[in-house]
């Protein structure tokens, strides 16, 4: 039964760790699925169930060892795996855990994958005369012009005021704070540019403060400061040299704009201090997102874990594990005014951000396709918020095409759920310290060969949550004139 996709939670503080497998089918009734440890190897096998094994017995042959799959590979990481327990089974899923003695940590970070947090920086350069196109038509929304200062936006989770260490206005008068770029200004933030709005000599159609391409009503990005700017969002328009001929490539505003590199940088934003864990007052945040109809969409999420070693395959099929870093959290999403952000907002101050909506959809369907390594059982935190258990895995996008980071066959098979392609966005950020496992041990067993048999610990498939998606919601829409 082949495997379609496996991660491997690792807690070397407690020697223990958790496998969560999903299969490209339901775990066979027919069938007598194993795990089965022997040398420190762990492998997983499926027999009928009325073929009988003994597995003390030495007559099982080469032949049966070559129809097991191997998950766990003593030789790579030399763990001395002896002992299994806290079985799952439900529906395409298998979780278990494993505990050990030893472990070559050294070689388990030593390849791992580093995804460093990339400092945020334009792709253009001041003085530098510039066009700002629509990514889908590319039209001209803002005319040929240089910017002469490139800075930096304060994030929208601080106030302007405090931003400023004091007055910038002449010697004994009092300025006004202000963040209004001027017309050569260009200000930029997580995934934003913020320029000067003027929307008589502007091609970019306001709607209730909301921004559209005038030819393709593409939605852009919103007004700011009553209409004084404009905040654009990155995935949404690009930039060209002014004079550059049509067919010249349009280029990004930022320099390293993949979705894991977003993302950690949108976790630095909300907890720039390393997260202290599975603490509920300061681990919650809210993303919004305004969608081309204007309406909003929420995602809540509580970071159980921002730096979690994982195991995962180098490449399809292969029994050769690598480690990466990965965001463990919870998240789920809701259309406008939610109940639950009352609640979190009455048991805390809650970080809230707003986003892209491409940017937003990006992070919930990589969210949701991982989400499905777990079991149902395990996979929401309580019935009350039904928020939902998933990983975020740290990955060098950019690197997959040379195979120094090869995907799990698992995220390629799952995307093919969604039918609307978007944007290669992403993004960065990511400090924790690692958090003991919170399970028990038990069932444990030793000696030099064990297997166990996964027939009698299956549970009842619930019914599937019906996802809280709006993948089908096209990023582009004609705007409501009213």
């Amino acid at each position: 039964m082949p495997i379609a996709g496996l991660c491997i939670e690792l807690r070397p503080n407690l020697r223990s760790g958790v496998v969560f497998l999903r299969f490209d089918q339901q775990v066979s009734q027919s069938q007598k699925t194993r795990v089965v440890v022997r040398d420190y190897n762990v492998y997983i096998s499926e027999k009928p169930k009325n073929q009988a094994i003994d597995l003390d017995s030495s007559s099982e042959s080469d032949s049966e060892d070559s129809d097991k799959l191997m998950l766990i590979r003593h030789a790579q990481y030399g763990m001395d795996i002896v002992c299994l327990s806290t079985f799952l089974v439900s529906g395409r899923n298998i979780s278990f855990r494993f505990n050990y003695n030893q472990i070559d940590l050294a070689s388990v970070d030593g390849s791992a994958v580093d995804v460093p947090l990339a400092p945020l920086l334009l792709s253009c350069q001041e003085n530098e005369p510039i066009t700002i196109n629509c990514r889908d038509c590319r039209a001209e929304l803002v005319a040929g012009r240089s910017y002469r200062r490139l800075r930096e936006f304060p994030s929208l989770l601080v106030d302007p005021t405090e931003f400023f260490c004091h007055n910038h206005g002449p010697a004994g008068k009092t300025q006004p704070i202000s963040l209004v770029p001027a017309e050569t200004d260009l200000f930029y933030g997580l995934n934003y540019v913020v320029i000067n709005f003027n929307e008589e000599s502007s091609c970019m159609l306001n709607r209730d403060d909301h921004l559209y391409c005038q030819r393709c009503m593409r939605y852009l990005g919103l007004t700011m400061f009553d209409g004084a700017a404009a905040r654009i969002w990155a995935d949404a328009v690009r930039w060209r040299p002014a004079g550059a001929a049509t067919n010249a490539p349009d280029r990004h505003f930022f320099q390293n704009s993949t979705l894991t590199q977003l993302f950690k940088r949108l976790l630095h934003s909300l907890w720039p201090q390393p997260l202290p864990q599975l603490c509920l007052n300061t681990s919650r945040a809210v993303l919004v997102t305004s969608l081309p109809n204007r309406n909003q969409q929420y995602m809540f999420l509580h970071v159980v874990e921002s730096q979690l070693r994982v195991l995962r395959r180098i490449r399809p099929n292969s029994n050769r594990l690598r480690c990466f870093r990965a965001c463990k959290l919870y998240y789920g999403v809701f259309g406008a005014n939610p109940p639950l952000l009352e609640k979190w907002q009455a048991q805390q101050t809650l970080p809230q951000m707003d986003v892209s909506p491409n940017m937003f959809l990006k992070i919930q369907k990589r969210l949701e396709t991982n989400g499905h390594l777990i079991p149902d059982a395990l996979s929401t935190n309580c019935a009350e918020e039904h928020l939902q258990l998933s990983y975020f895995f740290y990955e060098n996008e950019d690197q997959h095409d040379g195979g120094v980071v090869a995907s799990d066959v698992f995220t390629d098979q799952m995307s093919n759920v969604y039918q609307k392609e978007v944007d290669p966005y992403e993004t960065d950020a990511g400090h924790a310290s690692e958090s003991d496992d919170e399970y028990s041990d038990t069932d444990t067993a030793s000696g030099d060969t064990a297997a166990y048999s996964l027939g009698m610990r299956t549970l009842q498939k619930r019914s599937p949550t019906p996802p809280r998606s709006f993948a089908k919601m096209a990023t582009s829409a004609s705007p409501e004139d009213k």
